[in-house]
């Protein structure tokens, strides 16, 4: 084997060893994902649970579909008539012209 080989596999190992005790020799440093003590709830927090819980009661009637304004509203949509597509290649010399 050639050295540069020899060294670029050693480089490799040490590489994928270094990464692995990395990944899994961590301490017990960092917090976990999720709590199991409930956490203190801050006033911002409270101040939004506040106010959804003041939504939560907003209904909507729908008494406007049943209004004569309602109703008498006419549609103004104006249809669109097909058109040709044009040519395939539009850069492509047109047929009958000469090469200018």
């Amino acid at each position: 084997m050639k050295p540069n080989l020899i060294t670029a596999v050693i480089l490799t190992l040490i590489v994928l060893a270094g990464g692995y005790w990395f990944f899994t020799s961590r301490s017990g440093t960092q917090a976990p994902l999720t709590a199991s003590n409930p956490v203190e709830e801050n006033p911002a927090q409270t101040q939004f649970q506040a106010l959804v819980s003041q939504l939560q009661p907003v209904s909507f009637t729908t008494d406007i579909f049943s209004d004569p304004r309602f109703t008498a509203l006419v549609d103004l949509t104006t249809p669109i008539s097909p058109e040709s597509s044009g040519r395939l290649d539009p850069f492509a010399p047109v047929a009958g012209t000469s090469g200018i």
